[in-house]
């Protein structure tokens, strides 16, 4: 795909506690002319967003779904919570985010064995 039908400068605070698929990630908006900022954990994402909330500094986030200390199904809930920003929400290659999902978020622990069939 060409780089020119992308809209250029969008500034993108990209999230993943991975550094190949940050780094790979980070490329890829580079690419698309975007304006990426990355942090490798979601609390530093969130602080960052808090700090810049008035002065909008991002128009979009994308995070990764799996990963310590606060996972993304929680950004996701905080940011929805506080600001009115689009998310992107991805997993990564070798992690399953309905599992993680149903452990996290479910009184009892579900079968997920159909989540392929959602």
């Amino acid at each position: 795909m060409d780089a020119d039908t992308f809209p250029a400068e969008l500034r993108v605070l990209a999230v993943d506690d991975d550094p190949v698929c940050l780094k790979i990630l980070e490329r890829q908006l580079k690419y698309c002319n975007y304006n990426a900022t990355v942090v490798s954990d979601a609390r530093t994402a969130l602080d960052m967003l808090r700090e810049k909330k008035d002065g909008n500094q991002f128009d979009l986030v994308i995070s990764d779904i799996v990963m310590p200390n606060m996972d993304g199904f929680k950004l996701l809930e905080l940011i929805g919570l506080e600001m009115d920003l689009p998310v992107i929400s991805k997993a990564g290659p070798r992690s399953n985010p309905f599992s993680h999902f149903y452990a996290c978020h479910s009184s009892d622990r579900a079968d997920n064995s159909n989540h392929e069939n959602l």
